[in-house]
């Protein structure tokens, strides 16, 4: 079979697309039952414990040294702890299909960090038409909600957009690491670290404790872990392996598109016109700026590509 030509590869690229775009609304389901933190903190946990014992089966050994632990927490900080943070927080304030569309931001936020940090990424006039492509498409979605998200709406948008950029920002520095790491567990330790650091900071920060007899919740939770983060990284994997990059990164496009139907499907969500109009403007923005690249694309390698999932 000819490369990406496969149906094997279209229907888990397709597959991909629906899983990371259904966490949006996976999250606003468990949201009913749970407050922010704790909500999120099971599902991180569940999926380290999983990917921690796929390591352990492969005969991976963690390293001991402060330097690889500190780094980890690093990474940790500013690609889970403070994005998810702010994601689960501002999915209490604006629709999941809202969230979606202002979270895929991160491409664009790791075009503009590249441009100032890696001397191989300078943004390009392409990248640059993309860029403002995007920025018109934000300009946009925070007009065409105005009115309709609640007093904390402002709020939660910015807060998805600084998820966004702390994610993206994150990417590029590790972009710039020289040392090279296995994937699967590198994930494991950080997801681990994320978990622990919601559990600590919903029992500080959160007052209530959530209905964790809701089978809602649960569900909400288990989907997240299995489906949302240890599934989509086998079939990411997968894809990595049999098709290229470009035909991968379009789950990636995809995903708001999904996450915004099956928002207005199951939750009644919609979005006004403006709002649908700058969605178009942000998705063809981002392919703008990863579709050609003069070097491999600065989210090549599984490991990274990865990250950019929800």
């Amino acid at each position: 079979m000819k490369r990406d030509s496969s149906f094997a590869v279209y229907a888990g690229v397709g597959l991909l697309a629906l899983i990371w775009g259904s966490t949006w609304l996976a999250i606003k389901i468990g949201l009913e039952d749970a407050p922010p933190l704790r909500s999120a903190a099971p599902r991180f946990l569940i999926a380290a414990t999983g990917l921690y014992l796929l390591a352990k089966a492969r005969g991976y050994r963690f390293p001991r040294s402060w330097a690889y632990w500190k780094r980890t927490f690093f990474l940790a900080l500013f690609m889970y702890i403070i994005p998810y943070a702010l994601v689960y927080w501002g999915e209490v304030h604006i629709s999941s299909g809202l969230a979606a569309i202002l979270f895929s931001t991160h491409s664009l936020f790791v075009v503009a960090f590249a441009h100032f940090l890696l001397q191989g990424e300078r943004a390009t006039l392409r990248k640059c038409g993309g860029l403002l492509l995007g920025l018109l498409g934000l300009v946009l979605v925070f007009r065409g909600q105005v009115g309709l998200v609640d007093r904390f709406g402002w709020a939660g948008m910015a807060g998805l957009l600084i998820a966004a950029a702390s994610g993206g920002g994150a990417l590029v520095w590790l972009r710039r690491s020289p040392q090279k790491v296995e994937p699967v567990p590198e994930v494991a330790a950080q997801l681990g670290m994320t978990g622990v650091a919601f559990v600590i900071l919903g029992w500080l920060l959160e007052s209530g404790g959530g209905d964790w007899s809701s089978l809602q919740l649960w569900a909400s939770i288990g989907y997240l872990a299995i489906f949302g983060t240890a599934l989509a990284f086998v079939i990411f994997y997968a894809l990595i392996k049999r098709a290229s990059a470009l035909a991968v990164s379009f789950s990636i496009f995809a995903a708001p598109i999904f996450a915004v139907v099956l928002g207005w499907i199951v939750l009644g969500e919609a979005l006004g016109f403006p709002a649908l109009l700058g969605t178009v403007f942000v998705i063809g923005g981002i392919i703008i700026t990863q579709t050609y690249r003069e070097k491999p694309p600065l989210a090549g390698t599984p490991k990274e590509d990865f990250r950019q999932g929800n």
